[in-house]
């Protein structure tokens, strides 16, 4: 049992590594104020330059939970969360009235969190769901997206384990 487990988990991190292929290049929009694109799929790469909300660019593929992007004759990263294939909405006020109203106890912005959940189309339950306390661990994100499987060794895993 515990081979078909581990065969499964690593089958699927192969198949999750080379998935550059489900992506035929699409026409993609930055959705958030400013986007970093980086020279490799991580954080901790070097910054290419940075894109504003709305510009467009072509998704040539993916590794892991960034998306390779051609812009202009250059090409980076930029992680999937920031993009969509449909362009941001226009700004909308939502808080009408007079200005010496406005200005006693109304919060006049939205919290940076929801900005970024209404930009991805998160409904308010969705952001409801995702805002008990819940934190990005970028380092652990690192450790898993550096972890990678030879074609030799899931070769080799299947023969071993007699599937």
């Amino acid at each position: 049992m515990r081979r078909i487990l581990l065969f499964l988990v690593v089958f699927v991190m192969y198949l999750y590594s080379h998935a550059s292929f489900l992506f035929a290049q699409q026409t993609y929009y930055v959705q958030s104020l400013k986007a970093r694109v980086m020279t490799t799929p991580s954080f901790k790469g070097k910054p290419l330059t940075e894109l504003g909300k709305g510009f467009k660019l072509t998704v040539l593929g993916k590794e892991g939970t960034w998306l390779k992007v051609k812009f202009g004759s250059s090409q980076g990263y930029l992680p999937a969360l920031l993009l969509s294939p449909k362009p941001p909405l226009e700004k909308q006020g939502l808080i009408k009235g007079e200005e010496d109203v406005l200005q006693h106890g109304v919060r006049r912005r939205a919290s940076t969190y929801t900005s970024a959940a209404a930009a991805r189309g998160l409904t308010q339950d969705d952001r409801r769901r995702l805002s008990r306390d819940e934190k990005v661990d970028y380092e652990s994100l690192e450790k898993i997206e550096s972890v990678s499987v030879s074609p030799e060794e899931v070769t080799r895993f299947m023969e071993e384990s007699r599937l």
